[in-house]
């Protein structure tokens, strides 16, 4: 991956909207623009400059926010004076996140993933399930 390579007004503007979460305007300012407003709108125009926000996010939802929200989970199921229903969410939550329940979960992992990572016995096994709904569904077109 071809690595952006922007200013240090670009750099910073970035890190005080990302990362310390103040506002386009403020974060220009900041930054040192000029311009603030003008500023701003038009470096969140730029391709380069939204595929890096993106970028810088991801980071701050894999690190940062990713850890407290697992301890938050925690901190929500072992909380006793928390309501059933919130206890339950988390744990569900946390739960659904390690991929023992829901969409991702081992069980649904088979019909999720990549044909070309199947075994020849997990794309038989998915052929034969298929042909028994289509032949469950069949209608009988014979004419009497």
């Amino acid at each position: 991956m071809k690595q952006v390579q922007l200013s240090d007004r670009q750099s910073s503007f970035i890190f005080y909207l990302v990362h310390q979460g103040k506002g386009r305007t403020e974060a220009a300012r900041l930054a040192g623009f000029a311009a603030p407003r003008q500023s701003a709108f038009t470096l969140t125009q730029s391709p380069k400059i939204i595929a890096k926000i993106r970028q810088e996010r991801n980071k701050v939802y894999q690190t940062e926010l990713a850890s407290t929200a697992v301890q938050t989970l925690k901190e929500v199921m072992e909380d006793t004076d928390a309501p059933a229903s919130a206890r339950i969410a988390a744990a569900r939550t946390s739960l659904e996140l390690a991929g023992d329940i829901g969409k991702h979960s081992q069980s649904q992992r088979n019909y999720e993933q990549n044909l070309a990572e199947m075994t020849p016995e997990e794309l038989s096994a998915i052929i034969d399930r298929w042909e028994g709904e289509k032949a469950a569904i069949a209608k009988d077109i014979t004419p009497v």
